[in-house]
């Protein structure tokens, strides 16, 4: 059976494998060197930016997942001494998240890939900077139909995180 041509997939299917291939390349490029997956890089990102009031709802709704499973991630992100969970007082069952020294110098590692960025390198500065315009709009658009009440934070962290 032969394989279909990249030009013959569906838009959706095409996003999909290109997101799929980036996320093996950074997994294996972070787990090798850092003993960390990009996602829990990211959701150590989150927490950063969010400052000393995070929480594991606001985690979620940026990461568009649910709770209980940011909420195992944050466990493990705490076992591993990356972040410090802690209650504003003693009669609420919200927990603060913050950054551990540790966590802190985590999130010092270059969220570029070299790998990735010999990828990209193919790709003229102009037509990198349509592409992530456009990439954006998408998302944005993407947005509408996902409500949620932290989508402008969301997007502006998205933002933030990407042009560090």
């Amino acid at each position: 059976m032969k394989k279909p041509e990249f030009s013959e997939l569906p838009f959706e299917l095409v996003v999909s494998r290109i997101y799929h291939s980036i996320n093996k390349i950074k997994q294996k490029e972070l787990t090798n060197k850092y003993h960390i997956a990009p996602r829990q890089l990211y959701i150590l990102h989150i927490i950063h930016s969010l400052g000393p009031k995070a929480t594991v709802g606001q985690v979620a709704s940026i990461v568009d997942r649910d709770v209980h499973v940011i909420g195992r991630s944050v466990a493990y992100l705490e076992m591993q001494g990356l972040i410090e969970r802690s209650k504003e007082s003693p009669k609420t069952r919200i927990l603060n998240l913050k950054l551990s020294q540790k966590g802190i110098d985590m999130i010092k590692i270059s969220p570029n890939s070299k790998s990735i960025n010999a990828i990209l390198s193919s790709i003229s500065a102009k037509d990198y900077q349509q592409m992530q315009t456009t990439l954006y709009s998408i998302l944005v658009k993407l947005k509408e139909y996902t409500p949620s009440s932290h989508n402008e934070e969301a997007l502006k962290l998205l933002r933030d995180l990407d042009s560090k």
